[in-house]
């Protein structure tokens, strides 16, 4: 289990929805999430939020 880095919510790495940053991959909970990471730029990413968009 890991964190969605846009809304914080725990996801399942198996079937979550990804994304590669900086090769790094990242795991999402919903695709409003994962589009909302790739329109993000790098830099302001904050990670641990929680509650966001879907919690």
């Amino acid at each position: 289990m890991t964190k969605d880095p846009i809304c914080g919510m725990t996801v399942d790495k198996i079937t979550a929805l990804q994304a590669e940053r900086d090769g790094k991959i990242f795991y999402f909970c919903s695709d409003h999430c994962r589009q909302k990471f790739l329109s993000t730029p790098a830099g302001i990413m904050s990670e641990g939020k929680s509650g966001g968009c879907c919690g």
